[in-house]
């Protein structure tokens, strides 16, 4: 099957995690015998290397300073858009539009897929329906949060719900959302994403190879987070529940590793509650390096939130990827994270905002290591069966095929 890919995010190059389970996704698809294209907005720093996935990036808008639109660049610390994304959104949809439309003219796609339901959902419901082609609409975090902020986007979506064949979500809440915007129930999947078990295994040897790297010890309780610091990430509660987690364990270190808006605000937190000395903030991490960093992890810590507008993630591939490492996961019960994580299984879960919660279940988990090698088995074994990125092209697979021929 010949499918498009249309998607606002995708990796820049190859050591970039940026939307990188959009390629993981489209890769595993050809793994399966597929032909994959991806449409994706230009930048000037995208260094993209000849792979079994086809990209073709369009521009929308000159200098190319300008070109902020997809990237997670649109947004304010992802709470609100950026007053340039308003101005570029019409040019964006038109130049997606047009690139998508004269490649089906060449290529004669089976299905197009679109990533994100604002802005490509929209700009590709109104060629796919005009191309007679079945459209599928995936859907990650912030564009149902947007949506539901705005009525003219909560029509918009609405709109391309309408006109989809199939809608995937990777947590309840953005499938409860997609309903509430007008998308049919009845064409709604409950999708969640993968990681790659072989990328992220751990050896006894990598284990303390990566933390000679880090300067620490092989027996020293060491708990990571990973990714981009804005508020719906929740690392404000990670560092809040250090000082009683040290308070058990002196010996321990948190490793946050991400950049972000957040970075300053979390450093002056940990200043301010006397555990500086205990959290590395590592900057930015290529993705070819986190696999090194689940490596040295002893846990790895999610503790994500609804920020103060509500937004919250779907489900984040990290904690995926920590799962496919072996590490045992403290996380919060919110939007994607329980279909993946069982409580006392995978991972120990807590309520949002709290941070004594999180130090109790860090502290057990610090203080038996058979429980903590238990559930980080449990994990990579859910991954090796069925979190996996093959997994999910198989449901996409099913998914295509059903539209195609109905």
């Amino acid at each position: 099957m010949r499918i498009c890919f249309v998607a606002s995010s995708y990796p820049r190059h190859e050591t970039d995690g940026t939307a990188r389970f959009i390629r993981s996704m489209a890769e595993a698809l050809v793994e399966l015998g597929h032909e994959v294209d991806a449409i994706i907005p230009y930048r000037a720093d995208l260094r993209l290397a000849a792979g079994s996935v086809r990209v073709f990036p369009f521009r929308y808008i000159w200098p190319d300073r300008l070109a902020i639109m997809g990237y997670a660049e649109a947004m304010q610390s992802d709470q609100r858009l950026r007053g340039l994304a308003y101005f570029l959104a019409p040019a964006f949809a038109l130049a997606e539009a047009y690139h998508l439309a004269m490649l089906y003219r060449r290529r004669r796609y089976d299905v197009i897929h679109a990533h994100w339901v604002i802005p490509n959902g929209v700009a590709v419901a109104f060629v796919a329906s005009r191309i007679r082609r079945p459209l599928i609409i995936s859907l990650h975090g912030s564009d149902i949060f947007f949506a539901r902020q705005h009525a003219l986007l909560g029509a918009l979506a609405g709109w391309a719900f309408r006109r989809a064949d199939a809608v995937t979500a990777c947590s309840p809440e953005l499938y409860a959302g997609a309903v509430a915007l007008g998308a049919n129930a009845a064409m709604l999947r409950l999708l969640p994403w993968g990681a790659d078990p072989q990328r992220f295994a751990v050896t006894p040897d990598m284990r303390l190879h990566a933390r000679a790297q880090l300067s620490l010890r092989p027996d020293q309780p060491v708990l990571l987070s990973l990714g981009r610091l804005v508020k719906k990430k929740g690392i404000e509660y990670l560092i809040r529940a250090l000082p009683e987690i040290v308070r058990v364990s002196p010996e321990s270190v948190c490793l946050v590793a991400g950049s972000g808006p957040e970075l300053a605000p979390l450093q002056q937190l940990a200043a301010d509650l006397g555990v500086s000395q205990h959290v590395r903030f590592l900057g930015a991490v290529p993705w070819s390096e986190t696999a090194a960093l689940y490596a040295a992890a002893d846990i790895f810590v999610v503790p994500s939130v609804h920020d103060a507008r509500g937004n919250v993630d779907g489900l984040p591939t990290t904690l995926l990827e920590a799962m496919a490492a072996g590490r045992p996961v403290v996380a919060s019960q919110v939007a994607g994270v329980e279909l993946a994580i069982a409580d006392g299984q995978h991972g120990l879960l807590v309520p949002e905002q709290d941070a004594a919660a999180l130090a109790r279940a860090v502290q057990r988990l610090i203080q038996d290591h058979d429980l903590r090698c238990q559930l980080g088995e449990n994990a990579r074994r859910r991954v090796r069966q069925e979190l996996n990125w093959t997994a999910v092209a198989k449901a996409l697979s099913d998914i295509y095929a059903v539209v195609v021929n109905k």
